[in-house]
């Protein structure tokens, strides 16, 4: 008759494994504290150079920022243009990182809002050279007012691009 492993073992091997789980746990909220407690607040300052993340959004060191006063074409859009199928979000990025590029960008938090288990900081930015970062997208046409943020500020130059026919 075969024997079977004692009952006892399996009690030790699931208590091992619930407390690595909780020590897991513990870990986890415990960065979580301190990453809460480091926050960004309205007001405050911070410069570096910046990683484009889409035609509104970079981040500089590990915060996220999207400018103030400003919109872009989301990531998926697509329109037609000269008859051929266009992805608008992709030339924005791209002009963000014209913007951007090779210069240091400080940002002013406006407000943090909280998306996918991030912090994303609106702010107003500008560049090392004086640069408002959202003036330079919605003068090369690749953003528009967004009204319900800046009550109008870019809407002139929105207008003058429109005007010239440049960007989206």
């Amino acid at each position: 008759m075969t024997r079977l492993a004692a009952p006892a073992a399996l009690p030790r091997v699931r208590m091992g494994v619930l407390m690595a789980v909780l020590m897991s746990t513990a870990l986890i909220l415990a960065l979580g504290a301190a990453a809460e407690a480091q926050a960004l607040r309205k007001g405050d300052q911070t410069a570096g150079p910046a990683t484009v993340v889409d035609g509104q959004s970079f981040d500089i060191k590990s915060d996220r920022f999207r400018l103030w006063g400003i919109d872009t074409p989301e990531r998926g859009t697509s329109c037609a243009r000269n008859g051929r199928r266009w992805k608008p979000a992709d030339d924005a990025a791209a002009a963000l990182r014209r913007c951007v590029g090779g210069k240091t960008v400080t940002c002013r938090v406006w407000k943090a809002e909280r998306k996918w288990f991030r912090d994303i900081q609106v702010s107003e930015c500008w560049t090392d050279d004086g640069l408002d970062v959202g003036e330079c997208m919605v003068r090369s046409g690749w953003a528009t007012d967004y009204t319900c943020y800046s009550g109008g500020y870019y809407q002139d130059l929105e207008t003058e691009a429109r005007n010239k026919g440049i960007g989206v």
